[in-house]
């Protein structure tokens, strides 16, 4: 089902032209996101986290690039729209193989 959603992804992003540089004062303080109650950790690298409702059910999920290796975690939201929860993380897949983007 995640491999379908690459196309969408890269659709669903606005232009760079488009968008509104952000200030520090417009962002939220930090938060520590759990999986389960495990803390995301993305293992190599840098995470790069994006939240959108992915599968159409009108809640977020989370989705997570790293890195290294350029691959990208789904964590679906096994909670409300509210009240958000995540729990296991599936790779996103493009056809058979574990979708990469170019890292570096």
């Amino acid at each position: 089902m995640w491999s379908l959603l690459v196309p969408l992804l890269l659709a669903a992003a606005p232009p760079a032209e488009q968008t509104k540089p952000t200030t520090h004062s417009e962002l939220a303080a930090p938060v520590k996101i759990l999986a389960g109650k495990t803390p995301i950790d993305v293992e190599i690298g840098h995470a790069a986290p994006w939240v959108a409702d992915l599968n159409g059910d009108g809640k977020l999920c989370l989705l997570v690039g790293q890195f290294g290796g350029g691959k990208l975690r789904v964590y679906p939201n096994a909670g409300s729209k509210t009240q958000p929860r995540f729990e296991k993380f599936e790779w996103l897949h493009a056809g058979d193989a574990v979708a990469r983007v170019p890292a570096g």
